[in-house]
């Protein structure tokens, strides 16, 4: 049996008071309600990123010469494990499995997931991959940042996140978001100075994703939170605002380092 709490859905405990201590230790009477439109755009936006994400790589696979049979499986692979993870983060987080605030819950898949991004990143079918795209792929599809950012103003609209955090980390987003697409363009032309514009923009956006990361954990709550601005952070606890520090900022910083190795790489424009 299901119970609604503000609008986001948790699965009774086997006794009625812990939901209400669960709130209690929030300091809230109760979880903002979240409009089913936002829900609806929040899981869309996802979706498109997962989406072109996996494309992408399909289409790098394909680039740099893979077996069709190699493709397959690699795309089965990544695929599944995605989903796979989405259905953990989607299922422990309706459960409030991360509304406990006596400890910061929420780094049980936060950490796992940069760490899965970390050793991805070496993988050698991954950087084969990477090193047959063209140049502009990467910033192009960052240019999908810019939803992370609204994403992080209407979690603060409806109550979610304070607005400190959210002023310099969702506009932040938005920027390097926007930013990619100038970056993109002028690869793609092969503009002058365009591969030390893309180093730039690179670097600026990964100091953007620690200094977001840095304030959504502090900003949290429990004992690890430094910023008592109101409210506090809820968006690394609640459906479906996980996904952003769930499978957006790791995906993100993944770019981030691809398209850095990629232009080490890469001497001449591709």
């Amino acid at each position: 049996m299901s119970a609604e709490l503000g609008g986001f859905f948790l699965l009774e405990h086997t006794h009625p008071g812990d939901m209400d201590s669960l709130v209690l230790d929030l300091g809230l009477d109760a979880i903002p309600a979240a409009p089913a439109l936002l829900l609806v755009g929040v899981a869309a936006y996802v979706v498109a990123v997962a989406g072109a994400t996996l494309l992408g790589l399909a289409a790098g696979m394909k680039r740099a010469g893979f077996p069709v049979e190699r493709q397959l499986t690699l795309n089965r692979r990544v695929g599944g494990g995605l989903a796979l993870w989405f259905l953990i983060l989607t299922m422990s987080t309706l459960s409030g499995a991360y509304l406990e605030t006596r400890a910061p819950r929420f780094l049980l898949y936060a950490v796992p997931a940069l760490l899965s991004v970390a050793a991805l990143a070496r993988a050698p079918w991954l950087k084969a991959s990477v090193e047959a795209m063209p140049r502009w792929w990467i910033p192009a599809l960052q240019t999908l940042r810019v939803g992370g950012g609204t994403t992080l103003f209407a979690g603060w609209a409806i109550g979610l996140a304070p607005w400190g955090f959210v002023r310099i980390a969702g506009t932040g987003d938005i920027l390097v978001g926007v930013l990619a697409a100038a970056v993109a363009f002028a690869l793609a032309r092969r503009l002058t100075a365009a591969r030390a514009l893309a180093v730039v923009w690179n670097a600026l956006g990964l100091l953007d994703i620690l200094h977001t990361l840095f304030r959504a954990v502090t900003s949290a709550p429990g004992p690890q939170r430094l910023f008592f601005e109101e409210p506090a952070n809820l968006v690394p606890l609640v459906f479906p605002f996980v996904y952003l520090p769930g499978f957006i900022v790791p995906l993100t910083v993944l770019l981030h380092v691809l398209s850095l190795r990629q232009l080490r790489v890469q001497r001449t424009p591709a």
